[in-house]
């Protein structure tokens, strides 16, 4: 008896398995037949011919092809940024045309399941191309609840958006942090309003991270009067971030109340501000502060070592006598440091090819060659053989070994 029961529940399992693979295999057949019909449409609405017809006959030769193909399968075509825009105009008339503008708006709205929710996002981004007079109220329904991949899509067509509208929100979903900020703020960055006014009082906030956001957004205006006095005013900020934040935004909106700024902030106790701060001087093209940045060449900190050589080399050949005294510094972090920015810069190859090519070469010359090929080791010296090439490479190298440099390096 126990045997006809077992056997009874392997078939029943059987069978159970057998309809639920041929259900899911159906589903397949169904989607790749669906996808083969709109890829089949859009091949056609990409001919020439096509292209070049007025919107209704678009449509009219797309409905034949088209007909078969899912709600869903369409819409996806008319939601997606990565086609022609004629095409996606033409599958966007013809989702209104045959499912209506009232089940867009329905769609959009509001979901319950995950299906809903899909349609949801397609419906905002049709109906943001269609430019209807109720999306900013759809938009700001998305934003204004938690399901992240429908407010994703909400913010980026907001940060697409030419209307005061569009700031107030963007603004406000920073502000509420229902959202991360920092996707927020990547909308807000590349929104083509002028924001800095709504931006400017969050500077200000007791909650550090919108002083942070603030600032950093705020880096982009160039044209506000007294911005830079009030970003200088958050480089004393008890967050580090702000300040780091501030000083970046003052390297590309500054000027001399800036440089300022960042020279107190290269003795700041947090690394990434340090680093920021050597950045900003670069930016702000100041190579008469060179020096004040060469002695973090040495900081105990890799990347304000690594900022100050990129700093350094920003600002040009000019600053190679402000160079020459760390090539003899006591630390070799600022010795090596000091050689890279000779190399990065050019002067190094211009120096070493120029005496190669000599027969008499000039004694201060070699003497500073001896210095930095010294500071910058055997690495430097071996990419120099190596730069120079299978010609000038063995002149070269026969230099270095005469001013008494032995190990650079096999042929």
């Amino acid at each position: 008896m126990l045997d006809l029961i077992l056997l009874g529940g392997s078939i029943g399992a059987a069978l159970v398995w057998l309809l639920l693979s041929a259900y899911v295999l159906g589903v397949q057949r169904r989607r790749a037949t669906a996808r083969a019909t709109l890829t089949n449409a859009t091949e056609v609405l990409r001919r020439d011919t096509v292209r070049r017809l007025p919107l209704a006959d678009r449509i009219a030769v797309a409905r034949p092809v088209i007909e078969g193909a899912s709600r869903d399968m369409v819409m996806r075509g008319a939601a997606g940024g990565d086609g022609a825009a004629d095409v996606v105009d033409t599958l966007t008339a013809y989702v209104v045309e045959r499912w209506g503008i009232d089940a867009l708006e329905r769609d959009a709205a509001a979901h319950q399941t995950a299906r809903g929710k899909w349609r949801r996002m397609a419906a905002l981004r049709i109906l943001n191309r269609l430019g209807r007079p109720g999306q900013i109220e759809l938009l700001e329904r998305a934003i204004g609840q938690t399901d992240g991949d429908v407010a994703s899509v909400a913010l980026s067509l907001l940060g697409g958006l030419n209307d005061p509208r569009a700031g107030e929100l963007l603004i406000g979903a920073l502000t509420r942090k229902r959202h991360p900020a920092s996707r927020v703020a990547i909308h807000i960055d590349r929104s083509p309003l002028h924001l800095a006014d709504r931006l400017r009082p969050l500077l200000r906030d007791a909650d550090p991270d919108l002083r942070f956001w603030a600032a950093v957004l705020l880096g982009r205006y160039l044209d506000v009067a007294d911005l830079e006095r009030d970003l200088i005013g958050m480089v004393d900020d008890p967050d580090p971030r702000v300040r780091k934040a501030a000083i970046e935004s003052l390297g590309r909106i500054g000027d001399e109340l800036s440089a300022s700024a960042a020279v107190r902030l290269l003795s700041d106790p947090v690394a990434f501000v340090r680093a920021n701060a050597v950045r900003a001087i670069g930016r702000l093209d100041r190579p008469d502060l060179a020096s004040r940045i060469t002695v973090l060449l040495g900081d105990r900190d890799w990347w304000v070592r690594f900022a100050a050589k990129q700093a350094l080399e920003a600002m040009g050949s000019d600053v190679w006598p402000v160079l020459v005294p760390c090539l003899s510094h006591t630390d070799r972090f600022v010795r090596n440091g000091a050689a890279e920015v000779f190399q990065n810069l050019g002067l190094l190859d211009s120096l070493i090819l120029m005496e190669a090519a000599s027969d008499d070469p000039a004694p201060d010359k070699i003497d500073m060659l001896r210095r930095i090929a010294m500071a910058g080791g055997v690495r430097l010296t071996d990419s120099l053989v190596e730069r120079a090439g299978p010609t000038v490479g063995p002149r070269v190298r026969g230099l270095l070994t005469a001013i008494g440099l032995q190990d650079v390096g096999a042929a």
